[in-house]
């Protein structure tokens, strides 16, 4: 906004004095000064300004990314967003069906499926374009070229705060040792792609014995993280293990939910469910995707990732009243019980055995 000067009182002889000492001083100025260059994102911004705003196909609910994308545009305010919440496979077939015809399809994709982003990769879905800021980050924010890893989203334990009083469930052992408090419980099925990572990185750490222990007569298998905080804030099942961050905005925002639920680390082994974004071959905007995924590296990105209930990863940076972080989970855990699920084959190959042994166990 312009403001009106407050300095309107200046004698007008001293304004033809500073008048003609700024002419003076430019009839004398050198002429081989060199104008300011323009910053590294200037055509990028350029281009954006002609685009058409940004399309999201995402696996992350649309309150979560919605605070993000807000973000976004202070920044950015001449591009709009729409965000369509999907499900891990929808993102990438909706997207490859698009492209194919030729109609309008996402500008970015953001998926917790390391095996699509394996198939993804494979069929040159992304360009492949670096953020400026991606050397700031730990090595594994690169996936392939151009996929990136936006979250180490930590799996948690979500908790009825009123039917455990003062007890606060510190693993995924405990609770599976304990039938008399914990005798009912809610998470992931294997046959969602945030549940398969989810318990694929718990078994690497622990095994299978404490979901044996726990069977198909304590747990309620869900199908995403809305069903299992309906079920635990109903008082249908005392917690969720190994579920989504992405409840901790709720709770952190309604007061409501925070009366009822809390949130914790699942402290004797934590999978990163590794949260992937990309630029799409066939984005109609990609200078606004660009810019999106440059400043989701900063300092700015990584604030608003962490206070929409991310997992905020930048080396070297704290963000403020907001612990979501990947410092705050190893040292809350330990970095040794810690685990990222890989973009990898292996990942991809063990699925049906994987399906198949948890059915055996939850039905």
């Amino acid at each position: 906004m312009t403001r009106t000067s407050s300095r309107r009182w200046l004698p007008v002889a001293v304004l033809a004095l500073v008048a003609g000492t700024l002419l003076a001083g430019t009839a004398g100025a050198r002429t081989d000064v060199k104008t300011a260059t323009p910053g590294p994102l200037a055509g990028l911004i350029k281009q954006s300004k002609k685009e058409s705003g940004l399309v999201f196909y995402a696996n992350a609910p649309a309150s979560n990314l919605k605070v993000v994308t807000d973000r976004f545009k202070y920044y950015h305010p001449w591009i709009q967003t729409t965000a369509y919440d999907l499900d891990n496979n929808v993102i990438f077939s909706k997207y490859a069906s698009e492209a194919a015809q030729g109609t309008r399809t996402a500008d970015l994709l953001i998926s917790s499926a390391p095996n699509l982003w394996v198939y993804a990769t494979r069929k040159r879905y992304m360009v492949n374009y670096d953020p400026l800021q991606l050397s700031a980050f730990p090595k594994f924010a690169k996936q392939y070229p151009g996929v990136f890893i936006i979250s180490p989203d930590p799996a948690i334990i979500m908790y009825n705060k009123l039917l455990l009083r003062d007890k606060v469930p510190q693993s995924l052992t405990q609770m599976a040792n304990d039938p008399g408090t914990y005798g009912k419980l809610t998470g992931y099925t294997v046959d969602n792609l945030f549940g398969y990572t989810g318990i694929w990185g718990y078994v690497q750490k622990k095994g299978w014995a404490n979901f044996e222990k726990i069977g198909k007569s304590r747990f309620t298998a869900q199908t995403g993280v809305a069903g299992q905080r309906s079920l635990v804030s109903q008082g249908a099942a005392m917690a969720a293990y190994l579920t989504s961050p992405t409840v901790r905005l709720g709770i952190e925002t309604d007061p409501d939910l925070s009366r009822i639920l809390g949130w914790t680390y699942n402290k004797d082994a934590t999978p990163l469910i590794p949260r992937g974004m990309g630029v799409t071959a066939k984005a109609a905007s990609p200078a606004s995707a660009k810019l999106f995924l440059n400043w989701l590296f900063t300092k700015a990105g990584q604030q608003a990732m962490c206070d929409a209930g991310f997992t905020a990863f930048r080396n070297n940076f704290t963000p403020k009243n907001c612990s979501n972080t990947l410092a705050d989970v190893y040292k809350k855990v330990g970095q040794r019980n810690v685990i990222l699920v890989p973009f990898s084959q292996k990942f991809v190959n063990d699925y049906p055995r994987f399906k198949s042994r948890w059915h055996g166990i939850f039905g």
